[in-house]
């Protein structure tokens, strides 16, 4: 995660469906976004105007409650998801550092190496986290997208070892490309990630959390969908959005692979990402609605 600008935006809302009256166990989503920085949508834009197009999010944001002084965690990734998991500290949950990180080893002033202080890199799988706390109470509870709970991405205890009744954690379209300013999706059956008919790529995490709501929409449940957007790689599969932000920032379309260098919210992958993750979240919006 980016340390100066960025950090993880957290929706939580509780649905209670078609009636008025509040139910004895309504359900519950909580949306972790990845890498998003804080003024990247269009409800927290109170500086220069932000680009991105985020109408989704901005509606969810009108009907509910927006912090002013909320802070993540930690300023990355892992520790982050483990405190918001389990109520604690990032240290207490014994996850500090990204995963596959460890403690910096110390080094004596001659060169020898130290002893490297023991960490466990997992958060621990008795922990009380809300998906057990949940699941106790009656609810059926499902994750879709990012773990990072433990030393590496496959170790113990994934979602299922810690209170997790359904689990998919597919990257979806944010698989890597091998090059990102060809090789679009299309409208193609046979593209893994084809277009829909808003010309935005399929997105498999996006359907799993879709799939875990269609599969138990009769139950209490809470969904934890921890989307991979927006962290990197910087790439979009629709070619039509990235042409869209090229336009809206009067930048030139990239044609090669570096890297993008200019300054502020100019980077037309990145705003298409944000994009996307505002199209996908209005998916999970508009299923709940209706």
């Amino acid at each position: 995660m980016k340390y100066s600008l960025s950090l993880s935006l957290l929706f939580l809302f509780a649905f209670a469906g078609f009636s008025n009256e509040r139910p004895a166990k309504p359900n519950v989503v909580l949306i972790l976004t990845d890498d998003l920085g804080w003024q990247d949508v269009k409800c927290y834009d109170i500086d220069e105007p932000s680009p991105m197009e985020t109408p989704n999010i901005d509606s969810l944001a009108k009907q509910g409650v927006k912090f002013w002084q909320a802070y993540s965690p930690a300023p990355t990734c892992a520790p982050s998801r483990c405190a918001i998991m389990s109520g604690n500290h990032p240290a207490r949950a014994q996850k500090t550092h990204v995963v596959g990180g460890a403690p910096p080893t110390p080094n004596h002033k001659y060169g020898w190496t130290m002893m490297a202080p023991w960490y466990s890199g997992r958060m621990p799988e008795n922990e009380t986290t809300l998906a057990r706390v949940l699941q106790s109470n009656g609810y059926v509870t499902g994750h879709s997208g990012k773990w990072h709970m433990a030393i590496d991405h496959k170790a113990f205890p994934q979602p299922e070892d810690q209170g997790f009744d359904w689990t998919r954690s597919s990257r979806g379209a944010r698989s890597g490309m091998p090059n990102r300013v060809s090789g679009f999706a299309t409208i193609q059956k046979e593209d893994p990630f084809r277009l829909d008919e808003n010309g935005y790529p399929y997105h498999q995490t996006s359907e799993d959390a879709l799939t875990f709501l269609r599969e138990n929409y009769q139950k209490p449940f809470f969904l934890y969908y921890a989307t991979w957007l927006v962290h990197t790689p910087i790439h979009t599969r629709s070619e039509q959005l990235l042409e869209k932000y090229c336009k809206k920032l009067g930048v030139e379309r990239p044609n090669d692979q570096e890297g993008w260098t200019m300054k502020g919210q100019t980077n037309p992958f990145y705003c298409a990402m944000v994009e996307e993750l505002d199209y996908y979240m209005g998916k999970v919006f508009d299923y709940l609605k209706g």
